[in-house]
């Protein structure tokens, strides 16, 4: 599903932010443990989550994003070989997921998934910009979203090198850094922003933040892992399923990073339970926001759900079958449940708005 025209999307958010509480930072809800955790505001969580986690998660992808396309350079002038370059795709593709996982603020309102990780790729696509040999950014604005991004760099570098590519290579590795740039701007002015002067747009973002977090998750469970599998069945026998990335072990590490991403805004860490975390000292996950309004029992079940998760990802084979890719699907979908069920409703939060299908 494409993203809705901004201005739709923000109306969209308004509505259902309508009826979502930004509680004041006042009370405290005691655990099962002896830790004590306050009653977080929407405006405290917000600080968290765009002031402290998501701009050092935007430099790091601008980093690898410029190197990527000094390796991207390097390999085409003779430097370096092959394997250091998709090394450099890599690094640079988990550090992408990290950040766009789930997607919000600028890699929503900038399109960004689309540009530079639309999937799947169109080989035609890719033949007619590769003949059209476009030599700047600007004429990669004329190029097709599904020839451009991670999907068809990493084709580009299947098999023997081909110098004939290595412009357009290049070119791809600079748009993707010149979007990286751009994001790790948008997520700098993000993080300086009060929000607290401004209660509707707190509880907009509020609202989108919770809804795309189920957005995110719906993106790995089911368009990364079990679509592919089903579409695979449907076509009949001797179809394999056609995952975002060529390689397994790509994409594994990639579902890997997508779900770490995700946990990390949902799920406390072992310091954290042990002693509270407090408002300013940086993200506020779903479970301390749980805890604080004081739904221990759903945030014991919460905690266990996302931890029942993590270990099926863990325990993925490296040479996974269909069953064990729907088995982890299946994990996942617990988490899903629980949240649209639960969660979100604990939050005060409408569901109603999702990117789960990408853009």
């Amino acid at each position: 599903m494409n993203t809705p025209h901004p201005l739709k999307r923000r109306a969209l958010l308004a509505a259902l932010a309508a009826g979502a509480m930004l509680p004041c930072a006042t009370g405290w809800a005691q655990s099962s443990s002896p830790v004590a955790f306050p009653f977080y505001s929407g405006e405290q969580a917000l600080q968290g989550l765009y002031g402290q986690h998501l701009p050092p998660l935007a430099k790091a992808f601008d980093i690898e994003a410029q190197a990527l396309l000094v390796a991207a350079r390097q390999h085409c002038d003779g430097l370096i070989t092959l394997p250091p370059l998709k090394h450099a795709w890599r690094n640079a593709l988990l550090a992408w997921v990290t950040l766009s996982t789930p997607a919000l603020g600028p890699v929503i309102e900038r399109r960004s998934q689309r540009q530079i990780d639309f999937w799947p790729p169109r080989p035609a696509l890719l033949e007619k910009a590769l003949k059209s040999a476009p030599m700047s950014l600007a004429d990669m604005e004329r190029v097709g979203a599904p020839a451009k991004g991670f999907p068809t760099l990493e084709r580009l570098l299947v098999g023997p090198p081909n110098p004939a590519h290595c412009p357009y290579l290049v070119l791809i590795a600079e748009a993707t850094a010149a979007e990286a740039t751009a994001l790790r701007v948008g997520f700098d002015a993000l993080g300086a922003r009060d929000w607290s002067t401004d209660e509707a747009a707190a509880r907009s973002a509020f609202a989108e933040w919770i809804n795309q977090w189920l957005g995110g998750l719906e993106r790995l469970r089911w368009m990364h892992i079990e679509q592919p599998v089903q579409k695979a069945r449907t076509a009949g026998k001797g179809h394999r399923p056609e995952f975002a990335r060529l390689a397994t072990a790509h994409n594994q590490a990639e579902w890997r990073a997508q779900w770490q991403a995700l946990r990390a805004q949902a799920r406390l860490t072992p310091g954290q339970t042990a002693q509270a975390l407090q408002p300013g000292e940086g993200l506020i996950p779903i479970e301390a926001l749980l805890l604080g309004k004081g739904h221990l029992a759903l945030a014991q079940r919460w905690a266990a759900a996302l931890d029942a998760a993590d270990a099926a990802m863990k325990r993925l084979p490296a040479r996974a079958l269909d069953k064990d890719l729907m088995a982890l699907s299946r994990t996942l979908k617990d988490v899903t449940t629980l949240y649209q069920a639960e969660v979100a409703a604990a939050l005060d939060v409408p569901l109603g708005f999702s990117d789960a299908d990408g853009d």
